[in-house]
């Protein structure tokens, strides 16, 4: 269960976005991309929270029908595809739609109706090219030159060489011996 109070107390950050209305879909969806491109990989966006941490409650009406909108939206705006979760709850005595979101470690960086956002504190900014190029660079297990980090053991190597011979060729091995797998440390 999520601390809303807390949350709400601490105003928005580099992994929070308050939105009044479901009017602001696009500008919260814009900002849940930026939050999932930062380095901390995660976010949130309060449906019926004003900027300023008033709590106003989303607007009256079929709550069901603005998640599957919302939901339709997330699955058609990002690219790669998005995995979410949408959940109507209740604070005090008004209903929020809380919208969460993670990139998975697989992913360098989502993009949200054909553009590239970062969070960077409680802004985001789209991503140039050559920022776009460095991000999959930088996070992506193909392109990243190491050093590597074992996500179980923390073990760190700092070139991989293993390498596995499947029906489309030579691939790069990521399984480290103690059961766990190599990822690029940035």
């Amino acid at each position: 269960m999520m601390d809303f109070a807390g949350l709400i107390a601490k105003g928005e950050g580099q992994t929070t976005e308050f939105k009044k209305s479901l009017s602001s879909r696009r500008e919260a969806l814009e900002a849940l991309c930026a939050m999932v491109n930062a380095d901390c990989a995660k976010g949130t966006v309060l449906f019926g929270v004003a900027p300023d941490g008033t709590v106003c409650g989303v607007e009256s009406g079929n709550l069901d029908t603005a998640q599957r909108s919302l939901s339709q939206a997330i699955n058609q705006g990002f690219d790669p595809p998005l995995r979410s979760e949408i959940q109507v709850t209740e604070f005090e005595g008004k209903q929020l739609i809380v919208l969460t979101a993670e990139r998975p470690r697989s992913v360098p960086y989502h993009e949200y109706g054909g553009r590239a956002w970062i969070r960077q504190g409680s802004e985001k900014r789209q991503l140039t090219l050559s920022e776009k190029d460095q991000i999959r660079r930088s996070r992506d297990r193909a392109f990243h030159p190491g050093p590597w980090k074992c996500d179980r053991c923390g073990s760190w190597v700092v070139q991989l060489i293993s390498v596995t011979m499947t029906k489309d060729g030579m691939k790069k091995n990521y399984d480290c011996s103690c059961g766990g797998q190599f990822w690029p440390c940035t």
